[in-house]
């Protein structure tokens, strides 16, 4: 069990499977989430993301999908854990997941898979939270646009080699990439990955902020990082 550091939540994980990273904690800080708004969030693993943005910003409604049962029971159970009774988590495909959910909502969120599909003929759950075992960044993005309203924001975080596909892909499907985060673990290393914020529906212009850097010399958090908490 890890407590999320926000509002006493608390998330359980399994420390022999696959746990969840700064960047879920960065997405989810950068997210921006109103009280009446309702949100998915898609490949939700363990519901960190989802979790945060429940105790962060207390909306109206949040769906974790996860299409693994284990890690779905794992996200429920911490759900249970902390009474975030306005959160409820889905066992489905991301594919077509509007059919079951509904559309028109207001925020998407999504850390997904970074890596290819491997070459094998069974998976593992690392595979699949990993890699696109089970779901391409296309269909990941095209779905979210059948997910949110007009108007309706979404937001990714995925490794910097991805930017030019994610943001093509955003625009293919009608969500309008707005803001660019770049994050770089360290001062001295180089950016090896983004947040991106789109609009359904939404005017051409982005704007790019200066890099967010992670980690400092101790490799602790940054007071930036740490201010995102507060914001």
């Amino acid at each position: 069990m890890d407590d999320l550091q926000c509002r006493n939540y608390k998330i359980y994980q399994n420390p022999d499977g696959y746990c969840f990273t700064s960047d879920s904690i960065l997405l989810a800080n950068l997210a921006k989430v109103k009280r009446s708004d309702r949100v998915v969030d898609l490949c939700t693993g363990s519901g960190v993301i989802a979790l945060l943005i429940k105790a962060k910003y207390e909306p109206k409604e949040v769906i974790g999908v996860e299409l693994q049962p284990r890690l779905a029971a794992m996200a429920q159970r911490s759900v249970e854990l902390n009474n975030a009774a306005d959160v409820r988590i889905v066992c489905a495909r991301v594919q077509a997941i509007y059919k079951d959910i509904g559309t028109g909502f207001d925020v998407v969120t999504v850390n997904p898979p970074y890596e290819p599909k491997p070459d094998k003929e069974k998976y593992t759950e690392e595979d699949v939270c990993k890699t696109e075992a089970e779901i391409t960044l296309e269909e990941v993005v095209e779905e979210s646009a059948k997910l949110l309203r007009f108007g309706g924001l979404f937001y990714m975080v995925n490794r910097a080699r991805r930017l030019s596909e994610t943001l093509s892909l955003m625009t293919k499907y009608g969500i309008e990439p707005k803001k660019l985060y770049l994050i770089q673990p360290k001062r001295d290393k180089a950016v090896d990955a983004f947040v991106v914020e789109g609009k359904r529906g939404g005017k051409p212009a982005l704007d790019v902020p200066a890099p967010i850097i992670v980690y400092d010399e101790n490799g602790v958090y940054t007071p930036e990082v740490r201010s995102l908490y507060n914001q």
